[in-house]
């Protein structure tokens, strides 16, 4: 291996580690919902973002490394949940959108492009809060013995603040995209 090569995979398992740690402490902000049983988190916030920063293939071994910690039954989930139990319970819709999350945005991202914030925005709450809020509502109607309707009415509650978690990584994605590029523009110089 060379060492530029090793430098780019250094780099590589910093970004993850980095994304990976912060997914795991956005893990510890959380609002119960008793009714329904899965609670507001931030978590889903910083899964998005792992998507729009490293791509479809990190950004998704980084939420496939944290989801398969956390079934192990590391306490990585809000309120210190962990286990393979989560698997057979209402919040596992959710689940499985956390790790089509970075995927779907990275691969909207290429398509609709990251220049324009409008963009990045429809990337965020389509592969964000809207596939994460869908695949949610699928566990909850299963699990609570109702129609997808119901799911859908029940997984509904979060989209509001979903939402404005998908803007709010959105309009830093793009910030520090922005500071990105220019601190490597001027390493160029």
């Amino acid at each position: 291996m060379k060492k530029n090569d090793s430098k780019i995979a250094t780099n590589k398992i910093t970004k993850i580690a980095t994304f990976l740690v912060l997914i795991i402490i956005s893990g510890m902000i959380a609002i119960p919902v008793p009714a329904i049983g899965v609670p507001f988190v931030l978590q889903n916030m910083l899964i998005m973002m792992a998507g729009g920063f490293l791509g479809k293939k990190y950004g998704t071994l980084t939420v496939g490394i944290f989801l398969l910690a956390s079934l192990l039954g590391l306490p990585f989930l809000s309120g210190g949940r962990g286990g393979v139990g989560l698997l057979f319970s209402p919040g596992s819709g959710f689940l499985l959108g956390f790790l089509l999350c970075p995927l779907t945005i990275s691969l909207l991202l290429e398509k609709l492009g990251t220049r324009n914030l409008w963009c990045i925005i429809i990337a965020y709450v389509i592969g964000g809060a809207v596939l994460i809020d869908l695949m949610g509502s699928i566990s909850l109607a299963y699990y609570s013995h109702t129609s997808w309707l119901t799911g859908i009415a029940m997984a509904s509650i979060y989209l509001p603040i979903d939402l404005v978690k998908a803007v709010l990584a959105s309009v830093i994605h793009q910030r520090l995209k922005k500071e990105t590029y220019l601190e490597e523009m001027h390493d160029s110089l």
